[in-house]
């Protein structure tokens, strides 16, 4: 019980000290928990409860999505979402203690906790306000290189421009503020069904590279893609699906 609390405490203590902090940042904790052999759905029972309980209201919401595909499949990935940085920094004892007693028991140690903050410019067609929990996700995760920033910026910007513009698919990126590298980001694109997760274009003639030459100039979207590319590390590029658990989760009802 004293290492997950530590766990819980030490990234926001260094978070505080040495991380990317601000006061009108919108902020998500993750953390990966893994069952202990045989005990899954003991699990999920006990972190359900402790959902309604401790975390029924946007204040104190969240989610939790269990990891399909990667290295850390069938892990699950509580998410504490949106909040203030006043929030992200309260605690609540009673909750702490009554995850320790009641639901780490059924799981073996946390993988680290990290926080994130959402580039509210970077979203398309999702708002944490008013939507509830997709059913599945697309997480890519991105480390970028030392003095490529500016690069995976413009590919970036450009993109998120283009995909307002034209298309309905359910997009946010996060970028870390404490936890890992200083320059790693996520990528996520929410969605129900998996035969429609990449959204639609608004016109059925729509051609995303002529548009983007068109907005940016000619050969912007071959530049800019090539750019992007060499901007990660290569280590630093890796995609998983998550699917909801809706028991363990805030459901906004």
């Amino acid at each position: 019980m004293k290492r997950i609390l530590c766990a819980l405490v030490s990234v926001l203590v260094f978070g505080s000290a040495f991380g990317q902090t601000n006061p009108n940042w919108e902020y998500y904790r993750t953390m990966r928990w893994k069952a202990k052999p045989g005990q899954a759905e003991n699990f999920k029972k006990a972190a359900a409860k402790k959902t309604k309980m401790f975390n029924n209201t946007p204040e104190t919401a969240m989610v939790t999505y269990q990891i399909m595909t990667g290295s850390d499949q069938g892990k699950f990935e509580r998410v504490y979402v949106n909040k203030t940085l006043a929030q992200l920094y309260s605690e609540n004892p009673q909750e702490l203690e009554y995850w320790g007693k009641n639901v780490s028991q059924y799981a073996e140690e946390p993988s680290g906790a990290k926080v994130w903050w959402r580039i509210k410019g970077w979203s398309v067609n999702w708002d944490p306000t008013t939507a509830t929990p997709s059913k599945y996700m697309d997480v890519q995760s991105l480390v970028i290189k030392d003095g490529h920033g500016a690069d995976f910026r413009r590919a970036m910007n450009r993109r998120m421009s283009i995909m307002k513009e034209h298309s309905t698919r359910q997009m946010a990126v996060f970028k870390l503020s404490s936890g890992g590298q200083s320059m790693e980001f996520r990528i996520i694109t929410f969605f129900d069904d998996p035969m429609k997760a990449m959204g639609e274009w608004k016109s059925e003639d729509f051609n995303y590279q002529d548009a983007y030459n068109e907005k940016y100039g000619y050969d912007a979207r071959d530049t800019d893609r090539a750019a992007f590319s060499n901007a990660i590390e290569i280590y630093g590029n890796a995609i998983e699906t998550h699917k909801l658990v809706p028991e363990m989760s805030f459901m906004g009802n």
